[in-house]
């Protein structure tokens, strides 16, 4: 039994180690890289394949096996590497029946054609003035360098000359004229252009200067009281100029820059100087007064009543003391600016101010409007006054009248005390005009709230006896 039992054990034994052996087997087969053997060697039709058996070596480097014509089977050494492969040579047969190789069509490059911006044509300066000379280019953008233009009905007394490309002589006519013009570049193929061009000649004016007020004289000054005027040059477009004092002299504390004069003055008095202005070709002189006061006239701003559209209306809105009568009010609305545009806020249309400040007209625009009050006197000094809101109102509003009011004649009073008003010592008097008794209460009665606790008191003890009465009745019974 014994025996019999090792034996089972050997048994049991040698079929684990079959099955371990086997299932071994299936993995190495299973994941062992592809040998030479699994390449399938090129066939030709008609020929015989041939062979690859791959034998291992220790060599690193592969051989590779060639078969020729005969029916000898090739020996193929692969390297060491993980995946070896055999590169088979058909036979000499087989090469001989193989297709010729097709070679792709080999293509040009295409020529690189340079990207050429359109051409185009202008004038350099627009605008010109007789008997002043005028020297401008005709510009050309685009196209390619060299340019051959051709230009005609130039203006009497210019020329244009093709080579460099400008303008050049003294306009002797005044006018608007168009001249077409004619451009070819240089490109390949070549770009050409017609175009028309303008030039705007004018006759020529000297510089003409005026102040903010349009006079020669600049508004007054106030010791003390920062100041600040430009003047106004007028030319015939012969922008642009500059302007400076050349004779004279500004008050003490002010300068000239920019085209006018700012500053603080320090004394008062009256200042005379010279200003040039000098434009492109010529330059005038001009002589202006600035007067510096003491101190300022004072001012003083009223609000007013509301106004009805199309009803005359005057009330006081503003006065003046001091400075030089007579006086000139005016109001204005906010101003806005978005670059080149500007535009005044909508104000009391048809509403002035007088000499005297007051508010007077007939409004033509119905609404609520934000206005300044300024004025001015004879001495040329311009002050704001206050911002106030003038409203128009669309329609009057009704008026609604009061009923008239009832006049009660007072009672005649007797001096002395009723009999009834004698109040007993120790007792409350009543504000209420009922009869107290000597306890506080109202003669006669009791007030609510001693009733509701007389009669809580009168059930409590209701309740209290039947309670009683009952456990009595229990007691007896048992």
């Amino acid at each position: 039994m014994g025996t019999m039992a090792g034996e089972r054990g050997i048994v049991v034994k040698a079929a684990r180690m079959v099955l371990a052996a086997a299932l071994a087997s299936a993995l190495t087969l299973q994941f062992a890289p592809p040998g030479l053997a699994e390449a399938e060697p090129y066939v030709p039709p008609g020929g015989q394949a041939a062979t690859a058996i791959a034998t291992p070596t220790a060599s690193a480097a592969p051989a590779i096996a060639t078969p020729t014509a005969s029916a000898a089977p090739a020996i193929a050494t692969p390297s060491a590497s993980p995946m070896p492969t055999a590169t088979p040579t058909p036979s000499a047969s087989a090469a001989a029946t193989q297709p010729p190789a097709v070679e792709p069509p080999v293509t040009e490059p295409l020529a690189s054609v340079e990207a050429v911006d359109p051409l185009a044509v202008r004038s350099y300066m627009d605008r010109g003035y007789l008997t002043k000379a005028y020297d401008a280019p005709l510009v050309i953008s685009g196209g390619t360098a060299p340019y051959t233009v051709t230009v005609s009905d130039v203006p009497p007394g210019l020329t244009f000359d093709p080579a460099t490309l400008r303008f050049t002589g003294t306009p002797t006519e005044e006018g608007y004229f168009r001249m077409p013009v004619t451009v070819i570049d240089s490109s390949q193929p070549a770009q050409s252009l017609a175009r028309e061009v303008a030039i705007d000649f004018f006759d020529y004016e000297l510089p003409r200067f005026q102040t903010v007020t349009r006079t020669e004289k600049f508004t007054d000054g106030v010791v003390g009281a920062w100041y600040k005027e430009d003047i106004w040059v007028g030319t015939a477009g012969a922008m642009p100029f500059t302007t400076a004092v050349v004779s004279g002299a500004l008050p003490p504390g002010m300068t000239w820059e920019k085209n006018g004069a700012s500053g603080t003055p320090t004394a008062a008095g009256t200042y005379k100087f010279t200003v040039r202005a000098t434009d492109l070709f010529e330059s005038a002189d001009g002589e202006f007064t600035l007067t510096v006061r003491a101190s300022a006239p004072q001012s003083t701003g009223f609000t007013v009543p509301d106004a009805v559209l199309g009803e005359p209306y005057s009330a006081k809105i503003a006065s003046v003391t001091g400075g030089v009568a007579p006086y000139y009010f005016w109001w204005s609305t906010p101003r806005h600016m978005a670059g080149s545009l500007s535009w005044h806020d909508p104000g009391p249309d048809g509403l002035t101010i007088d000499a005297n400040g007051v508010l007077q007209g007939t409004p033509t625009r119905a609404g609520t409007f934000q206005i300044w009050v300024n004025f001015s006197d004879s001495g040329l000094y311009n002050q704001g006054i206050f911002s106030t809101v003038v409203t128009v109102l669309a329609t009057r509003p009704p008026v609604v009248e009061q009923p008239p009011a009832v006049v009660v004649p007072p009672a005649a009073v007797d001096p002395s005390p009723p009999p009834s008003s004698v109040v007993p010592a120790g007792s409350v008097a009543s504000t209420s005009g009922a009869e107290l008794a000597a306890t506080g209460l109202a003669s006669g009665s009791l007030p609510t709230t001693m009733w509701a606790v007389a009669g809580l008191l009168i059930l409590g003890a209701a309740l209290s006896a039947a309670g009683r009465l009952r456990f009595r009745g229990r007691q007896s019974g048992a």
